[in-house]
């Protein structure tokens, strides 16, 4: 099979490629001309006459350009997308999530493509807010969750995606939880490992979230194309753990202690929350009109968004059961996705197997008592 995909260059997506190449299908990765390729690249295991990665740079808002290439494709994957939580990014968000999404619909109809695999978010499901309890497809959206405008992005591109379904589309909407694995460059939840491996971690999130492994996301990207059920929506997650457990994890495998600090979590809650609906709305504003003068430097910003925080703080699971049955997806344990994801950091030398900070941390912590320390134990 000849697929399109888009975003095949960022994390999911590079996991995509990797699985579609595992299979034999012929890949064409539409990527920006000014992206980094370079994981993409080390993926080409083209050879003779039948290449079986084609790199094509473009533009999701060149409507043209998309009518063109997909003229030879059988399928297509949509992974290309915006992230972030900042409502400030609000307009940015719709064009990228939303609009480029339509376009992408609008060319697969024209040119008379009729799969499509959309990567979506669990942050377009509701979610329980339960140490036990899991959501799944069928669970609406409510609280503050509904306010994140990447959510509300996504959930109007899906659907965009479920109303073309009228106009001939067959598509299968996947829905990642938080994803661990390999390729993760522009660190999501690496930016945790990473905390860990250099004790920089600013706090310990009491709550707890649903991780998947990125390599099987990639697959089951691969297995909707002709497992999934047009019009359906497919939750991708897996290991149900708290933030500790996951921290503790990194900890073992790295071999390290450190140390955080455990009374200012709702503190920093609080410094998100000033940092953003002020400091964002006028701060700097303010502060020359008032003196005539521009600050000599600015606010620290905080660890994590405000929206971010406060979903660190509640317990948000999800089931992964309808995938499991309908798509074979095949969920891994949270060990295995630090691993994966702790080796290729290792592999491309963004971090060192020379760990030299766990004495430090150990002498650090029996200096300030009011940081616990967080181990291998």
């Amino acid at each position: 099979m000849k697929v399109l995909i888009t975003g095949g260059n960022g994390f999911v997506g590079l996991n995509i490629v990797e699985s579609l190449l595992a299979e034999g299908h012929q890949v064409h990765a539409l990527v920006r001309s000014n992206s980094q390729t370079q994981f993409l690249d080390h993926l080409d295991l083209s050879s003779g006459d039948r290449p079986l990665l084609k790199k094509i740079e473009g533009q999701l808002t060149d409507t043209g350009l998309l009518r063109t290439i997909m003229q030879d494709v059988d399928a297509v994957i949509h992974t290309a997308g915006l992230t972030s939580s900042d409502k400030n990014d609000s307009d940015k968000l719709w064009h990228t999530n939303v609009e480029c999404t339509k376009n992408i619909c609008e060319a697969m109809i024209d040119v008379g493509i009729k799969r499509l695999v959309y990567t979506s978010t669990t942050s377009t499901v509701g979610a329980n807010n339960s140490n036990v309890e899991q959501a799944n497809e069928e669970t609406q959206l409510r609280g503050f969750r509904r306010n994140n405008p990447y959510g509300r992005s996504k959930f109007e591109a899906e659907q965009l995606v479920l109303r073309a379904v009228e106009k001939g589309l067959e598509p299968i909407i996947l829905n990642p939880a938080e994803v661990v694995g390999r390729y993760d460059y522009n660190f999501q939840w690496g930016r945790i490992v990473l905390a860990v491996y250099h004790n920089a971690l600013p706090f310990m999130p009491p709550g707890g979230g649903s991780f998947c492994h990125s390599q099987a996301v990639g697959q089951a990207h691969v297995n909707a194309l002709t497992k999934g059920r047009p019009g359906e929506r497919y939750i991708l997650a897996g290991a149900d753990i708290k933030y500790r457990e996951y921290i503790e994890t990194i900890c073992r495998i790295l071999d390290t202690t450190i140390n955080i600090p455990t009374n200012n979590y709702w503190l920093m809650v609080f410094k998100a929350a000033v940092f953003e609906n002020i400091y964002k709305a006028g701060y700097l504003k303010l502060r020359e009109a008032i003196l005539g003068e521009p600050p000599s430097k600015p606010l620290p910003a905080p660890a994590a968004e405000a929206y971010r925080m406060r979903v660190f703080a509640g317990h948000y699971y999800f089931s992964s059961e309808k995938a499991r049955l309908e798509l074979n997806y095949q969920p891994r344990d949270i060990d295995a996705m630090l691993r994966d994801s702790i080796g290729w950091y290792y592999s491309t030398g963004i971090i060192s197997r020379k760990n030299t900070h766990k004495n430090n941390a150990t002498q650090s912590m029996q200096q300030d008592k009011s940081h616990e320390p967080i181990s291998s134990v």
